[in-house]
């Protein structure tokens, strides 16, 4: 099993594409394995034949841990032999000899009786690995149960359980949860309680920003989005405000060389943030086409852990759906995250009258161990003024 990426060793085996006994050369997928950030699929290492899986669906196991063997028709001969060394015990009865019986004589029957029944303790009963996935769905602890037949829980153990164990004031169930969102869970917690964070809001005029989109989008027939331009702005600014480039990683901060801006992406399964690695050195479009790429392979849930990476700030975009206005919780280890609301048309003052400008909110997160409150608004100050004046970011 290869390593799981940065941020954790362990993956969740979803489903097998193999079998037992199918033919498989180098490169072809043999499994998809869910890690904390997306399901990634798992090549084959080795031409050959499937001779074993060692670990099934559902299956945690560890980066080196191995999963499969691979070999060719003599390694599918040895491996078998080396694993029915164990002899089966023989069955235990046996017939006491005797030659000649005479007439009144009945053989005996020499018998090896069962070990007495032992109590296990509750808790200390084995579970079949179904059981234990199901039991780890429902929430259920097996310690509770006590098997039907004495020796392991199954799966049938499991559900009779659950159905006797219900309350009948209980109008809820319980729902399975991902590992994907599991992490989530668990690092947005370390997020808000290991985290100090503040914010700061600015307003930003899109008028200028509007027509570059437009005028960008005729002269090179490549869709650009509004995040595209604020993380174009974002690079140019992190030349002057580097700290947006800091990660806090194992009580040090880091200072990265370039910048790597991470952009939220929601899936079914939860949210992931794909990283578009050395923004400072892409033009707009170069930006754009990455920024869609990432957000397809996303979507599709074939994302590397190598794009997911060493993000350092990270922007979250609700526009598209009528938010105009929010907060977003930082993604450790990373220094700050934009939360990004839609474009809304307001009246402002200019001089004589009223005037409609197209508005947009945005809000920044930091770190207060990297970044403090006035650096954060000068920051913020100065990216506004680069997204009104878009074409100061190719001067």
């Amino acid at each position: 099993m290869p390593n799981a990426g940065q941020t954790t060793d362990t993956a969740v085996i979803c489903q097998w594409k193999v079998k037992i006994g199918d033919n498989v050369k180098r490169g072809d997928i043999l499994l998809e394995a869910e890690t904390d950030k997306a399901v990634l699929p798992v090549e084959s290492f080795a031409t050959g034949i499937v001779i074993d899986i060692l670990a099934g669906e559902g299956d945690t196991v560890e980066g080196g841990d191995i999963v499969c063997v691979i070999g060719d028709a003599k390694d599918q001969d040895a491996y078998t032999k080396s694993n029915n060394t164990e002899a089966v015990p023989p069955e235990q009865q046996e017939v006491m000899d005797s030659s000649e019986p005479d007439g009144d004589f009945i053989p005996i029957m020499k018998t090896h009786p069962e070990a007495p029944t032992v109590e296990v303790a509750r808790g200390q009963y084995p579970a079949m690995p179904n059981s234990k996935r199901m039991a780890k769905e429902l929430g259920v602890d097996l310690q509770m149960i006590t098997p039907s037949n004495g020796a392991y829980i199954t799966r049938h153990d499991v559900i009779s359980y659950t159905d006797s164990h219900v309350g009948p004031a209980n109008d809820y169930e319980v729902m399975p949860m991902s590992r994907m969102r599991k992490a989530i869970a668990r690092r947005m917690v370390e997020s808000v309680s290991t985290v100090p964070t503040f914010q700061v809001t600015v307003s930003v005029d899109m008028l200028q920003a509007i027509n570059l989109k437009k005028q960008m989008e005729e002269l090179k027939n490549v869709k650009i989005s509004y995040n595209d331009i604020i993380i174009k702005a974002l690079s140019v600014v992190a030349k002057e405000y580097s700290l947006i480039n800091a990660r806090y990683e194992q009580e040090e901060l880091r200072m990265y060389s370039h910048t790597n801006i991470g952009l939220a992406v929601a899936i079914d399964e939860g949210l992931v943030v794909p990283v578009i690695e050395h923004a400072d050195m892409l033009s707009l479009f170069e930006i754009a086409k990455a920024s869609r790429a990432l957000i397809e392979k996303a979507r599709k849930g074939t994302l590397t852990t190598d794009e997911m990476g060493c993000g350092s700030i990270s922007i979250s975009n609700l526009g598209m759906f009528g938010v105009d206005h929010f907060t977003a919780i930082v993604n450790p280890p990373e220094s700050a995250i934009l939360a990004v609301g839609g474009i809304v048309t307001k009246p402002v003052w200019e001089g004589d009258g009223w005037k409609p400008v197209e508005m947009m909110k945005i809000t920044g997160s930091f770190d207060h161990r990297i970044i403090d409150g006035a650096y954060a608004a000068r920051l913020l100050d100065a990216l506004r003024t680069l997204i009104e004046h878009p074409l100061m970011m190719f001067v």
